[in-house]
């Protein structure tokens, strides 16, 4: 139960409704008018309203704190709205370790906080909350020692700090705490340890500071009473101080009234701010502040009348007169001020009516503004707003300064400064043109064909313009062919052939050209030009990095090349090691047996074999005999004749009609009519003769094949010529170091390609180049030392032609025995193929055994067996048994 009283003295009593359950059935408040009780629920429900304590603020407005039993809640309720609402003050869950709320005890002080004292249940300790409804509330612990804080009591000293006496169950003490704001913490005391006491008390705190305390001493049947200052006191003086003339005492009559004793005044007026001063020594500067008044100032303008030349009149002019009216305050008496409104002038000298501060010409009354700063009154400027401006002679619209023909109206600028203005120049741009007679935008001076519209430049001298000569680079030719209409001429075009209506790029070529599998990599950067699922084959075996099986996925390697591609065509599962293997769809994995199965999937019994069948079967796809490794062609059809290059072979090559001469029967494989005809000189003629033939060619082995290039070289280019001649200082270089040489030559190849495609170099040039390349790549030690120093191999020698060369065989026939490269019964033949054979090349793929070194037989099915280091690209060594 809790009690209070409004302004009017009437009594307001908070009280729990009679239940079932421990805390009541709800929140009651009896409220009494004078002449009848009323009664209102403040908040309904079971379990809650017990322990309740009430305040009245100054404005009657009721606070009720109590418990909510049901959810573990200490509440504060209010009608401050005009109607009940309840606020959490501390709080816990149900069921918890917390039951805040017990035997309540509630204060406001004079800033309208709440101070609230409670008793926790479940931890027997004694809280402190503090704060307001529909605010922050903060609840700290008093004391938790022991079975501690029922039965607590809480009222505030003049400083607002609270105390609060309690009873402790642990030896039944009355304790007493105060909150010491200096250590922000409580301090705790005994007031009482005899006996069985304080399980009831109060407390309150009179205004000279002194604490009143009752307690009951059960031992005894008896109540107590004891008392103590809080050393605090509370009294009706303060300092009051009047700025610089010192500090009196004041007496506080009310909230709102102090009367105070002024200090002594100086002798002139003086306005100065009041300042209070608490009992902490805290200063409160006032609003308002306090004015003396001296009677030496009868108008209290501040100037003593004696000095006052207006004394009767509160002024604050200073300039011309002294204490007299200035509406402007600029110093000057309103009757001395010819713009006594305007603090900015006081004086108009050349009486034009603007005041001399703004008067740009004060002595002149024609002028009175000078807009550009120039020094030109704006009156008489022809261009007020331009400070480098002031005349226009021909009246043009330009200032004299700025016009480049001050005296010609027509003209005002010469921005190429050749003398001639903008207006009548063709070109005002550029000092080097004036006219343009034959209005193509191309000036005379720099036009090939002035008085042509159609042509104004003529690169190549030869008297035809760019637009109309097909050779603009060419003086020799002005005229083109362009066989296939792609618009560039056969001369410089890179890629003969080209669709209709296919756009090319400058050298002719069309993205199918340059990309003819439409993947987005350029033919010359494609090892898979006409494959659109591959384009990389990072290992060099002939198969590409792309992948198309999804089961591949979880056992690709992280920083493997190639990405997953549906039915990507012969993928490597192998993409970081050249190999051989085909079977299942597993392509290029090392396969040591050559039985097409990746060693990774064989038992390594199977893989072991003597050195006479360590052999590896190229790959050949389409079976046309050439591998895929050297195949150019690698789709072509079954049965069909091809080349060394492993692509077709068109015209007479292919011809069906039967041999109609010697020659005919030569390529046809029948020797005998040959032998008839024309006899074995002549047979051996024809064959080096031949040699220089494009049917030859096609068929001879690589190592043969420079003598196509030499026939097609008769005559090199300048560009030509350049190249073989670098070709053949590598060469010279490195021939002693085939593993320098193949890297070397590698590069070369990458450079090439990377010229062509910037067009520094031409097509045939990188043909031939690359034709060279291929050879010594797989050209054995011995030839690479006999073709390093000579000039005819890379055709920067002389040719011999057909005749001389029949001529020197002949010659050496007629000084050698007989001899019939046909005739079966030859004792001792000659094959110049097999004269050449040393070691393999270094290109060659041999097999690796268990030993660490790579074995391969050459010649093939020779029984001749030679090894190296594994995967080390060195010359090979023949194994001697």
């Amino acid at each position: 139960i809790g009690i209070a009283v409004d302004s009017n003295n009437h009594p307001h009593i908070s009280y729990a409704a009679s239940g079932g359950e421990q805390c009541g059935d709800g929140l009651r408040i009896a409220s009494h008018d004078g002449s009848s009780w009323a009664y209102d629920v403040v908040e309904a429900g079971n379990n809650r309203g017990c322990d309740s304590a009430i305040v009245i603020d100054d404005n009657d407005n009721i606070y009720i704190a109590y418990q909510n039993r049901d959810n573990s809640k200490l509440l504060i309720a209010t009608d401050k709205s005009g109607s009940w609402d309840s606020y959490i003050v501390d709080a816990g869950t149900s069921p918890s370790n917390l039951y805040p709320g017990y035997m309540t005890s509630m204060v406001m002080d004079g800033q309208g906080q709440f101070h609230i004292a409670h008793f926790d249940e479940k931890d027997d300790d004694l809280r402190y909350s503090t704060g307001a409804p529909n605010s922050q509330w903060t609840t700290t612990i008093v004391e938790s020692s022991g079975h501690t804080g029922r039965d607590p009591s809480i009222a505030l000293d003049s400083s607002d700090n609270p105390h609060i006496v309690y009873n402790s169950w642990s030896g039944f003490d009355l304790k007493y705490a105060v909150y010491n704001p200096t250590t922000t913490s409580w301090d705790k005391s005994f007031i009482s340890t005899t006996g069985d006491v304080g399980k009831g008390n109060s407390i309150i705190i009179d205004p000279n500071g002194v604490m009143h305390v009752p307690f009951s001493d059960e031992d005894s049947d008896v109540l107590k009473y004891a008392t103590k200052s809080t050393g605090v006191s509370q009294t009706n003086e303060i300092r009051v101080q009047f700025g610089q003339y010192g500090s009196v005492t004041g007496t506080v009559v009310d909230d709102t009234t102090i009367t105070v004793m002024t200090p002594l005044s100086g002798l002139t007026p003086d306005t100065i701010d009041i300042t209070l001063w608490d009992k902490d020594d805290n200063s409160h500067i006032l609003s308002s502040t306090f004015e003396f008044i001296s009677q030496d100032d009868l108008d209290n303008d501040g100037v003593l009348n004696v000095n006052d030349d207006c004394p009767n009149d509160a002024g604050t002019s200073t300039q011309d007169l002294t204490g007299c009216p200035d509406d402007d305050g600029d110093g000057y008496s309103n009757s001395g001020d010819a713009f006594p409104s305007d603090a900015s002038e006081n004086s108009d000298a050349d009486g034009d009516g603007v005041g001399d501060n703004a008067d740009a010409f004060p002595s002149d009354a024609s002028e009175d503004s000078d807009s550009d700063g120039d020094g030109v009154g704006d009156n008489s400027d022809a261009f007020p707003s331009n400070t480098f401006e002031q005349s226009d002679t021909d009246g043009d619209g330009v200032g004299d300064n700025s016009d480049s023909f001050p005296n010609d109206a027509s003209e005002t600028q010469d921005s190429d400064g050749d003398g001639v203005g903008d207006n009548s120049d063709a070109f005002p741009m550029n000092a080097f043109e004036i006219f343009d007679s034959d209005g193509d935008g191309v000036g005379d001076n720099t036009d090939d064909f002035p008085n042509d519209a159609s042509e104004s430049v003529d690169t190549d001298g030869d008297g035809v313009g760019d637009n109309s000569d097909a050779y603009p680079n060419d003086s020799s030719q002005s005229t083109d062919i362009d066989s296939d209409g792609d618009g560039v001429n056969d001369v410089n075009d890179l890629c003969s052939n080209t669709a209709e209506n296919d756009n090319v790029d400058t050298n002719g070529c069309s993205q199918i050209q340059l990309d003819g599998d439409g993947d987005g990599y350029n033919n010359t950067q494609d090892d898979f030009a006409l494959d659109s699922t591959q384009w990389m084959d990072s290992d060099g075996d002939g198969y590409g990095d792309n992948w198309g099986d999804s089961s591949w996925n979880a056992s690709r390697e992280q920083g493997w090349p190639g990405i997953f591609i549906i039915d990507a065509s012969t993928p490597d599962y192998c993409p970081d090691v050249a190999g051989n293997s085909t079977a299942d769809g597993y392509f290029g994995c090392l396969d040591a047996d050559g039985n097409g199965i990746a060693d990774l999937f064989e038992q390594d019994e199977t893989n072991v074999t003597d050195n006479t069948n360590q052999t590896q079967t190229p790959i050949d796809t389409d079976g046309d005999g050439v591998s895929d490794l050297e195949d150019n062609c690698p789709g072509t059809s079954p049965n069909t004749p091809v080349d060394s290059f492993g692509c077709e072979i068109v015209g007479s090559q292919n011809d069906e009609d039967e041999p109609t001469s010697a020659f005919d029967s030569f390529f046809s494989g029948d020797s005998d009519p040959v032998t008839t005809t024309v006899g074995i000189g002549a047979i051996l003629l024809a064959l080096f003769t031949l040699l220089q033939t494009n049917a030859v060619a096609a068929v001879l082995p690589d190592t043969f094949r420079w003598v196509q290039v030499l026939r097609k070289n008769s005559k090199l280019t300048k560009e030509e010529r350049n190249e073989l001649t670098y070709l053949q200082s590598i060469v010279q270089a490195y021939h002693s170091n085939p593993e320098e040489l193949v890297e070397e030559l590698n590069q070369l190849k990458s450079d090439l390609t990377g010229r062509y495609t910037n067009n520094e170099i031409k097509k045939e040039t990188r043909e031939k180049l690359f034709t060279l390349i291929e050879d010594l790549l797989s050209s054995t030690s011995g030839e690479l030392y006999r073709v390093a120093h000579s000039d005819a191999y890379f055709g920067l020698a002389g040719a011999i032609d057909s005749e001389d060369r029949s001529k020197l065989l002949e010659e050496k026939l007629a000084m050698s025995d007989e001899f019939d490269p046909f005739s079966s019964n030859q004792t001792s033949h000659y094959s110049p193929q097999q004269s050449m054979i040393s070691e393999p090349p270094v290109n060659a793929v041999g097999a690796v055994h268990d030993d660490g070194y790579e074995w391969y037989e050459w010649p093939q099915n020779s029984d001749s067996w030679w090894y190296r280091k594994a995967h080390s690209n060195n010359i090979w060594k023949q194994w001697d048994e």
